[in-house]
């Protein structure tokens, strides 16, 4: 069996086992594309992705692309299956809707993302807890829960601390997504770490998006939630992006 078809193999076995830990009795259809990630344009753009859900709201065709020339995780390709489900769930065939569901599905991702890592077998666990010391095995390395969320907002200072930030409408939206990605793993945490203690200095974000802006994003973003409540999502972010969009003359 070639690489390629061992990969096939085993994102059908991962779909499965989503199903079975999500609590659903099916998943969407969705394209299987599958690349080789350059190192040196992730290096160059200082981000890239292993793995990438996309949609298509005209459409309505799911795409998932996995690279091929690194170790695949199971965490990451269930982040991925989250992004297709939320779009099925809440954007199916709406390209305004899909546009503004980008930060609250960026969040429910890395929830689900750091269940898997913490070893549960389910989304619906009612019984976990766990220390903000523990340590995870992630793709690049093994870290503690407290490294891990520091990462991702490290990544967004680090970001928006660039002179020519946002260069492009790219970054900017990948750059809030991973400010969601954080939102997502803290919530995780506030809920179920025992001894979970916030220490960030918020003071760059705040800079590029007001106090305000934050404020709002930094106290809803908390919790798992119901489809009310993703609706309600849509406006702090398309409030947030679009605002940013025409002050940085990215269209």
């Amino acid at each position: 069996m070639c690489k390629e078809e061992k990969i096939r193999c085993l994102i059908e076995e991962y779909e499965k086992e989503y199903t079975k830990f999500m609590g659903i009795d099916s998943f969407p259809k969705y394209e299987l594309e599958l690349f080789e990630i350059k190192m040196n344009e992730v290096d160059e753009a200082g981000f890239g992705a292993i793995a990438q859900a996309m949609y298509n709201p005209k459409t309505n065709e799911h795409t998932l692309r996995i690279c091929i020339n690194l170790e695949l995780s199971k965490y990451i390709v269930f982040h991925e299956f989250t992004h297709i489900l939320d779009a099925e769930m809440y954007a199916s065939g709406d390209s305004i809707k899909y546009m503004c569901l980008s930060g609250y599905t960026e969040y429910h991702a890395s929830q689900v993302e750091l269940m898997v890592l913490l070893g549960v077998d389910s989304i619906h666990s009612t019984e976990l807890t766990f220390s903000f010391k523990s340590q995870i095995e992630t793709f690049s390395s093994i870290m503690s829960i407290e490294d891990y969320l520091c990462c991702k907002h490290q990544f967004v200072v680090e970001m928006m601390s660039k002179k020519d930030f946002p260069a492009n409408i790219e970054i900017l939206k990948t750059t809030l997504g991973v400010l969601y990605n954080y939102f997502g793993l803290r919530s995780i945490c506030k809920m179920y770490a025992q001894d979970y203690v916030e220490q960030v200095d918020n003071t760059t974000i705040i800079n590029i998006l007001s106090s305000q802006t934050f404020y709002v994003m930094d106290t809803f973003m908390e919790g798992w939630f119901n489809k009310l409540k993703v609706e309600m999502s849509f406006r702090p972010y398309s409030n947030t992006l679009i605002p940013l969009i025409k002050e940085y003359k990215l269209l």
